[in-house]
């Protein structure tokens, strides 16, 4: 493969995962599984209204699922660290082509 071919095909892979992570975003599915995390079941339900009918003083956080696994480990914190370093060059080389057309536009 040539630096060409190289190039156009991370470009790609770019275009592709931004529109991923956009229609994710625009779909709504990061807001559903907030939602889906803080949903009482409908045991939970049966016993906040039985302590409510019994007088009790209730506070809906007493209720929700507090059970959270921690994924974390060293593979996922290498493709975290991997992220943040693309992000930044990503970042850097959109200044620099913004300034390189923002020069060509301004002389």
């Amino acid at each position: 493969m040539t630096k060409a071919n190289i190039v156009k095909l991370i470009i790609l892979i770019l275009v592709f995962l931004f529109f991923v992570l956009y229609f994710m975003q625009a779909s709504g599915y990061t807001e559903y599984n907030k939602n889906k995390e803080n949903m009482l079941s409908q045991e939970e339900i049966q016993k906040y209204e039985k302590d409510i009918a019994s007088g009790k003083d209730v506070s809906i956080k007493d209720y929700l699922n507090k059970e959270k696994i921690n994924y974390d480990n060293n593979i996922s914190n290498l493709g975290l660290d991997v992220s943040y370093f693309i992000e930044k060059v990503f970042n850097k080389g959109m200044n620099a082509f913004f300034n390189m057309l923002n020069e060509a536009v301004s002389s």
